[in-house]
This record gives structure tokens, C-alpha cells and sequence, in this order.
């Protein structure tokens, strides 16, 4: 599995959260294709499925992770993909989609992309009877134009969180809370963080809106602005990736005091971080889940519509729950940058020849 590279989540989310950004490296969108191999597979049902992929930016390591999980399972089941990418151009996202209705592709995987920023091709592709699976995030949806989402779950890697914040200080603790209310996932984990600490003595004494157009440098601002205003602050809600590395260097470097950090999804200078912390007074965990893996949940659906011809094509997460794991200074592993998950796809490839499914090799 690639490492997830600094700010992957970050940069995809940030995107979402600004609706005019345009990246500058690409003012329109770039296409790829590819065509799934023919080499000996096995014998059994099979169909020629396009795919289309509309991406928010392959500048987020984690969407151009997902598109090669994508291309990884259209080659096993000789399909072909058309990959738009968008580079976070809102005008782009709203092109892309129109264009693959347009190629008449089978099926649409959305990246990131808010129903908002893609109405037009999404009610084409409504029309048309080309289903659209959302990938990684949730959105919001309210013309229900999308069939399903695959993500993992934001409240739960919440509550997960919330059990170690509560654990490490019984007693309580006042909070700043990082946050960034146009991004529907980081509500959604502040809302559970903030549910599940209710009574428990936690508070969130400060709240900050992070800066989305230059994080880094908001974060170090906000945690030292925030611990010199209210030094009774001892927790750090980080809900964004780049957050757990920021703070604990802006608290390390301005000797902010004991304070303890809190994060979502892990960053491969995480795990260097939480090792340094073992066997010392410092409290810290960050949880995560490999949001890469999600495309085989869609990968699966589309075999069900496409091959199988099942009416009720749509692949619930749970045949193959997604692992969460939270990371402690007590639990880390003693080397790697990346958390040993194990692959997806042997569970599908099974599955799929189980159903009589033509899978190459």
C-alpha cells in the first residue's frame, strides 16, 4: 500500500470547503483511460463495463490512490475507466461530469465532488439511467442524484476518538476545538466528539475556524493564540490530518505545556511523533481507517447492476467492514510510516468468482 502522503485529507477537504478555488498548476481538467486486461482469466460471466471517474484533484494523494484502486479492479474485470480530473476547479467538476455523460459511460464514480458543484451532469446523468456512486466523502444530497456513498464512517472514528480523550483525562479537560464548518465530515466529527463528551467533564472551551487557504501556519497561530488567552487549555481537537503534527510542534516548540492532542486520520510523520511520546507523560492518539480501500465497495455494486443483473445491486459496506484503528503512543508500531492494513482485494476476488464472475489474473 503507497504511504499517505502530508495533508492527503487535508487537500481533498479543503478543496470541498472552497468552492471557488482553481489550483493553478491546471486550469482545466485532464483526462486518462485505460482498458482492462485480457490476459488468462478465469472462465464465467463477464460485460463490458466503461467507468467514468470524475476526480476533485489528483493533487490529493488519497483520490489518486482511489483511482488506482479503480483501475486495479476494472483490470481484473477487463472493464475500461475514463478518468476526468478536475484540479479543483469548481467550473472543471461541473465539466467533467457533463462530459462523461455525454461519452455515454456505464457508470460514474464521483471523487469528492458535492452534488452542488456537478448539479447539470448529475440530473443528465439521472435522465440517462447512468448511476453515480460517490467515493470518500460524504456529501450532501438532497435530490438524492447519487446512488450510495462510500466512506468511512466520520462518527464512529469520533466516538472511537472521544473513548481515548475520556480515558486519558477522567477528571476532564478544557478543549480548543479545530474546526472548519464547511466541510460536512469535519461537522459530522465535531458534532459526535462534542455528543460523546457531553457530562464527562470535557469541554471545548475555544472553538477556531482553520484557515482552509493556509493551514499550517492558522494551526500553529490558533493553538498558540489559544493556549496564551485560556492557559487552563490541556486538549487539542485536531479534526483534520495536518492538525496532530502542527500542534504538537507548535506546543513542543513554544513550550505551551501538557497538552494533549487528538486527531483524525494518520499522516506519516504521525507515527515518528506518537513513538517519541511513549513511556513519557504526554497523552495523544490519532484514529484512522484506509479510505483508500472504499472503490471495492462500488467495484462490487457495479459487478452486481452490470454482471450480475441483481436488482438490488447496491453493496452494503458491512459484507467487508472497513478497519478502524486508533493510535496511541502506547500502541504504535515500533517502525513504518503507514498502518499495516490488509488488502481488500483477495475478499472481492473471491467473492466475485464465488458468483460466477469471469476475473483475470
Amino acid at each position: 500500500m503507497k504511504s499517505l502522503m502530508k495533508w492527503n485529507r487535508f487537500r481533498l477537504l479543503a478543496v470541498l470547503a472552497v468552492p471557488a478555488l482553481v489550483l493553478t498548476a491546471c486550469s482545466s481538467g485532464s483526462a486518462s483511460s485505460s482498458t482492462g486486461t485480457s490476459s488468462s482469466g478465469s472462465g464465467g460471466k463477464s460485460a463490458s463495463v466503461t467507468i467514468g471517474v470524475a476526480a476533485i484533484t489528483e493533487g490529493a494523494p488519497v483520490v489518486s490512490e482511489e483511482i488506482a484502486t479503480i483501475q486495479q479492479g476494472a483490470n481484473l474485470l477487463g472493464w475500461k475507466t475514463v478518468v476526468l480530473n478536475a484540479n479543483g476547479d469548481p467550473a472543471q467538476m461541473a465539466a467533467d461530469m457533463s462530459a462523461l455523460v455525454n461519452q455515454n459511460v456505464n457508470i460514474i464514480y464521483d471523487l469528492a465532488i458535492q452534488p452542488a458543484s456537478a448539479q447539470q451532469g448529475l440530473e443528465s446523468a439521472k435522465a440517462k439511467g447512468i448511476p453515480v456512486i460517490e467515493i470518500g466523502a460524504p456529501v450532501i444530497d438532497p435530490d438524492h442524484l447519487t446512488a450510495v456513498t462510500y466512506a468511512p464512517s466520520d462518527a464512529h472514528m469520533a466516538n472511537l476518538l472521544a473513548a481515548q480523550m475520556i480515558k486519558d483525562y477522567p477528571h476532564g479537560a478544557k478543549a480548543l476545538n479545530l474546526a472548519a464548518s464547511a466541510i460536512p465530515a469535519i461537522v459530522i466529527r465535531s458534532q459526535t466528539l462534542l455528543n460523546d463528551t457531553k457530562g464527562t467533564g470535557i469541554q471545548v472551551v475555544a472553538t477556531h475556524q482553520t484557515d482552509l487557504a493556509n493551514p499550517v501556519a492558522d494551526t500553529q497561530t490558533a493553538v498558540a493564540d489559544a493556549i496564551h488567552a485560556n492557559p487552563a487549555i490541556n486538549m487539542i481537537w485536531g479534526l483534520q490530518d495536518f492538525e496532530f503534527t502542527t500542534s504538537v510542534q507548535t506546543i513542543k516548540s513554544q513550550n505551551l505545556g501538557n497538552v494533549g492532542v487528538y486527531a483524525f486520520y494518520l499522516d506519516p510523520s504521525d507515527f515518528g511523533i506518537l513513538r517519541s511520546m511513549k513511556g513519557t507523560a504526554a497523552k495523544a492518539a490519532v484514529v484512522d481507517s484506509p479510505i483508500q480501500y472504499t472503490p471495492w465497495y462500488a467495484l462490487d455494486a457495479t459487478v452486481n447492476k452490470f454482471i450480475l443483473k441483481k436488482s438490488d445491486w447496491i453493496t452494503p459496506q458491512s459484507i467487508k467492514p472497513l478497519p478502524y484503528a486508533l493510535v496511541t503512543p502506547n500502541n504504535v508500531q515500533a517502525t513504518g510510516d503507514t498502518y499495516p492494513y490488509p488488502s481488500f482485494q483477495p475478499f472481492f476476488v473471491q467473492r466475485w468468482k464465488a458468483e460466477g464472475v469471469k476475473v483475470n489474473s
